[in-house]
């Protein structure tokens, strides 16, 4: 087996996977979904840990829900670009904790868990001249999120919890064996990466409440080193096959609403560090460190990626939701809600075609509550309308020569995602 296809096959059977929040695209739980992504100050049940973990304390009562989310992706950069559609199910949990005296009821724990169907996480990374939206494979991943919220008094909520991702280590040995065959040996392993969140809020009266929110990075990383050896006078630099297949940025959301009576409204905005972001590719061959090589140069001729040149957004937000008396124990709750999500990312003028547009996004949503004398038990649904803001790419037909999609491209996009959920309260 020659050395090319040996290194070609390990790299196959490391393909890079991991895992990242796809609530950072449409939200968690169909209120929250339905209510233009607001939360920190209108969270309620298990949607809390995502949304302020705080408000988790606000939950009087234990709750399981399933239910299941579904969205599709229509996406244009001078041609219709392919993703598949997202189906995955939403399983989450409150539980009091069942404390006495001054610590009754002011404190409860979630659990909140998001799992597409047929993969358990999916991370790609493709040459930077194919065209291609990376809001697309981002919403393709398990999410997983816990929390607790404590009431501390004097109409102050605080919480904190944690989302989890997993990130990929290995390692690959391309070397001869003792008949003097070329053959691999490959190790990996999956370890787990966790980004923190810290929620506060204050009562102002029975009738308002301020929310904020912080989200730590997530990041879905894969470094796979393959090394070469023992292959006569062949000589192959260790290869670094890694990058950031999946990527939130830390976050602050910040909130004002309107919890009490027949009409609840929450109008916020959400500060996010985009201009941390690394770009998805790492350089496969890297400068030896002095301490692997003491006399290396400071600079060597090794290959970086360029900064793919991200900047900070903010993206504003608004729900309303109208509570119905239908019957003796039954309610209904109509909701719907808006948000505006500028891009990141630069113009695309050279090489590559990383797309990514600027968003408003539409949600509606309704639930039904049935309460004594029937079981406690609710059915929500949710609908939001992802519109991609055209956007015209001028591409440089110069930089570098035979620029893929000069002179101009324009992206453009629509993406529609729906669920519904049921919970029980016991």
């Amino acid at each position: 087996m020659r050395p090319g296809p040996a290194i070609a096959a390990a790299v196959l059977a490391l393909a890079p996977k991991a895992l990242a929040s796809p609530e950072d695209v449409f939200g968690f739980g169909p209120r929250s979904m339905a209510l233009g992504g607001t939360g920190a100050a209108i969270g309620e049940g298990y949607e809390a840990v995502y949304a302020n973990p705080a408000l988790l304390s606000t939950e009087r009562a234990r709750s399981l829900t399933l239910g299941f989310v579904g969205a599709t992706f229509d996406l244009h950069a001078g041609k219709r670009i392919s993703y598949e559609a997202l189906r995955g199910s939403i399983i989450a949990a409150t539980v009091p904790v069942p404390f006495g005296g001054v610590l009754k009821d002011r404190i409860t724990i979630g659990l909140g868990f998001f799992t597409p169907f047929g993969l358990v996480v999916r991370g790609r990374i493709l040459y930077p001249e194919t065209p291609q939206f990376l809001i697309a494979d981002r919403t393709q991943s398990v999410a997983i999120q816990a929390g607790v919220g404590v009431d501390v008094g004097h109409h102050i909520r605080i919480g904190g919890g944690f989302a989890a991702l997993a990130a990929l280590s290995g390692s690959v040995l391309v070397a001869t064996d003792a008949s003097g065959r070329i053959g691999t040996v490959v190790e990996d392993t999956l370890v787990a990466s966790y980004g923190p969140i810290f929620g506060a809020s204050y009562d102002i009266g029975d009738a308002y409440r301020v929310g904020v929110t912080f989200r730590g990075k997530l990041e879905g990383r894969f470094n796979v080193v393959i090394t070469v050896k023992d292959l006569g006078e062949i000589v192959i630099p260790p290869l670094n096959i890694s990058g950031v297949a999946q990527y939130d940025p830390w976050q602050i959301a910040a909130e004002v609403a309107r919890v009490k009576g027949p009409w609840k409204v929450a109008v916020g905005a959400t500060y996010k560090h985009w201009s941390a972001y690394p770009g998805p590719a790492e350089a496969t061959v890297r400068c030896p460190s002095p301490d692997e090589v003491p006399e290396a140069p400071e600079h060597c001729a090794a290959l970086v990626p360029a900064d793919p040149g991200y900047h900070d957004t903010v993206v504003p937000r608004i729900g309303a939701e109208r509570s119905i008396v239908l019957g003796r124990g039954v309610a209904g709750r109509v909701r719907a809600g808006y948000f505006f999500e500028p891009s990141p990312a630069p113009e695309q003028t050279t090489a590559a075609n990383r797309f990514d547009d600027a968003r408003s996004v539409f949600s509606l949503g309704y639930a039904a509550l049935l309460g004594d004398p029937v079981p406690r038990v609710e059915l929500a649904l949710f609908g939001q309308l992802h519109l991609l803001h055209p956007r015209e790419h001028h591409k440089d037909a110069d930089v570098p020569p035979d620029n893929p999609g000069a002179p101009s491209v324009e992206s453009s996009g629509l993406i529609v995602a729906g669920g519904l959920t049921v919970g029980a309260r016991f």
